[in-house]
């Protein structure tokens, strides 16, 4: 990688737009002004190979692979939660191992830092833990969601009975996997960065994802991914602060996800289209080691995408 910051596109933005074309999308990211371009959980076997191709040719650099990629060939769309690191079933545990290390394979061919992991949801038998908060989320208004008495009630207990339930058997379902893959992923020099989640029962969960750090604090490989739009979602929930969760996880930090997030909880929209404060972001930001990845939706304009990239270059002078 160069001396410069390491600022790429996801290439879940161009996917539906180029039909597949890993070289096409690639070349597209570069005409933007992309150095640098993650290939994103959509990216299937065969834009890998025109991927490989324009990585080649010099068209651009990988930063990041987000796992799995490719996608198994037995899936269609993206699926990155389709097998669970958290899992308690041996057969799982392999193939999430087995499709992480090819994630891990592509990684190091293409000279990537880092691949970006998520780990599932958690564990519950019958009833989602988190059934009675959703309904209440998604029959109050976002405005008043805060306030309204039953919210403030199921909230804190939801909290604590998900925080028991990670900490009693998810998080050491993660360690024991990612550990397993660590001596791997190390022997061709690639991280895993584990990402924030947008929904309240992904894990890692926000209020306690040291717990997790701490499960992992012997695994080299492993670290935390920032997503900021994902932990502006939790904000807007009262499910704790994003300037909190980058405090507590700041030292394992390898990439970031940037995007903006509007107050209605839609994010992976252009930087500056939403409420996020990035000046009170950036100030964690380390062009030294950390990767800053824009990961928008499909339906952001390329001007605004292009206004975006300028605007994180702007934090980072």
């Amino acid at each position: 990688m160069s001396g410069n910051p390491v600022i790429s596109l996801s290439t879940s933005y161009l996917q539906s737009k180029f039909g597949g074309d890993g070289y096409a999308m690639l070349a597209r990211a570069a005409e933007m002004g992309f150095e640098y371009v993650e290939l994103g959980h959509s990216t299937t076997a065969t834009s890998m190979e025109g991927a490989i191709r324009a990585v080649e040719e010099g068209v651009v650099k990988i930063s990041s692979l987000h796992n799995f990629c490719p996608v198994p060939p037995f899936v269609k769309g993206p699926a990155p939660n389709l097998f669970s690191p958290a899992t308690a079933s041996k057969r799982e545990s392999e193939q999430w191992m087995r499709h992480t290390k090819t994630t891990l394979e592509f990684a190091e061919k293409f000279g990537a830092k880092a691949i970006v992991c998520h780990c599932g949801f958690l564990s519950y038998f019958f009833r989602r833990p988190d059934a009675a908060l959703e309904k209440l989320i998604n029959s109050i208004p976002g405005e008043d969601l805060l306030e309204n008495p039953d919210y403030k009630k199921a909230l804190p207990k939801f909290m604590a009975k998900a925080k028991r339930r990670a900490e009693r058997s998810d998080y050491k379902n993660i360690a024991k996997n990612i550990g397993e893959i660590s001596d791997f992923a190390k022997s061709g020099n690639v991280f895993i960065g584990i990402e924030n989640r947008e929904s309240p029962c992904e894990l890692p969960l926000d209020w306690n994802f040291e717990a997790l750090i701490d499960a992992l604090k012997d695994t080299t490989q492993a670290r935390t991914w920032h997503d900021v739009g994902h932990s502006m979602r939790k904000q807007l929930l009262g499910m704790g602060k994003q300037s909190d969760l980058i405090e507590r996880t700041q030292d394992s930090i390898v990439g970031w996800h940037l995007h903006d997030c509007t107050k209605d909880g839609k994010d992976h929209v252009a930087i500056g289209k939403g409420c996020i404060d990035f000046n009170a972001i950036a100030k964690y930001f380390n062009s030294e080691k950390h990767i800053f990845t824009l990961e928008l939706n499909r339906a952001v304009s390329e001007g605004d995408a292009e206004d975006s990239l300028k605007r994180v270059q702007d934090m980072l002078q």
